[in-house]
């Protein structure tokens, strides 16, 4: 049987269209719809960022490529105002790839399975026996349209090719940064807020966890999050603790009188940002 290799979820070939100078399109467009000349452009553009005045940041386009687990790629694809080409399993031998120098299997294994050598073992066992399976049933003649339907959740074909824009892109990072989303898609988006802000400068400070970006956190009342003991299964937030300088109130907390103090958006910027290494590297 070929190879199994173990890969991590990744981004590559990211590009702005226009690069660097692409945050000129919203300035540009913001002054068609009646901001003063006078406001600085850079101004301009961290306004309609930070108030959310999306419909200008949809002419920033993003492209990337994306990998990750078959089981998983339904998550992506949830964020529809986007464009995606995907690999296809329907016509393409798995262990192909795209671009691979030799035949061989992709799997990404989630976090709890890597931590325990034991497990991924196990792990492992299991899934070569279905990828034995399949190579079996490709040889008996079965079409690899229907020889696909034993491939495991962890194999790593959930590769696209996607378009979005910026408004939209914020909105997916919004919501892929916080602690509550997928070890997986938090990977992901972690990669996709370094390439951004490299191509973006201008974005440092703006992006992160929606209650990051909105300045109050939706997940009220969630426990193991925001109150009571902390989840096992997701990392601690950040921004939940009152007596720190980067608090970050709920909407709930709001309503019922909590009061924030003074904001520390740089030590919030690095605390975040220490955290999306540590997601984006995919170590355990």
């Amino acid at each position: 049987m070929h190879e199994i290799r173990v890969v991590k979820p990744q981004i590559w070939n990211f590009e702005v269209v226009k690069g660097e100078r692409a945050w000129e399109e919203v300035a540009y467009s913001a002054r068609v719809s009646g901001v003063p000349a006078n406001i600085p452009a850079e101004e301009v553009f961290k306004v309609m960022v930070r108030n959310d005045y999306g419909s200008v940041l949809e002419h920033i386009i993003v492209k990337f490529d994306v990998k990750m687990t078959k089981g998983n790629a339904p998550e992506l694809l949830e964020h529809r105002i986007a464009s995606h080409t995907g690999y296809s399993t329907r016509y393409i031998r798995v262990y192909e790839g795209i671009d691979r120098e030799k035949p061989a299997y992709e799997v990404i294994l989630p976090p709890h399975v890597m931590r325990d050598s034991e497990k991924k073992k196990v792990f492992l066992d299991m899934v070569s026996e279905n990828l034995r399976l399949y190579e079996e049933m490709l040889a008996s003649g079965m079409p690899k349209e229907s020889a696909r339907y034993i491939l495991p959740f962890c194999m790593a074909v959930g590769i696209y090719h996607f378009t979005i824009n910026l408004r939209s892109l914020l909105n997916m990072l919004g919501l892929r940064l916080c602690v509550r989303a997928s070890p997986e898609f938090r990977c992901l988006a972690s990669q996709l807020y370094f390439r951004l802000l490299d191509e973006i400068p201008l974005l440092r400070g703006l992006v992160g966890c929606r209650g990051f970006m909105r300045g109050a956190c939706p997940e009220s009342d969630v426990t193991g999050v925001r109150v009571g003991e902390q989840h096992p299964s997701y990392p601690p937030c950040p921004f939940k603790n009152r007596e720190s300088d980067i608090y970050i109130p709920t909407f709930r907390e709001l309503r019922s009188g909590v009061q924030a103090e003074k904001f520390n958006l740089e030590r919030a910027v690095e605390v975040q940002e220490g955290i999306f290494k540590r997601w984006a590297s995919w170590e355990f």
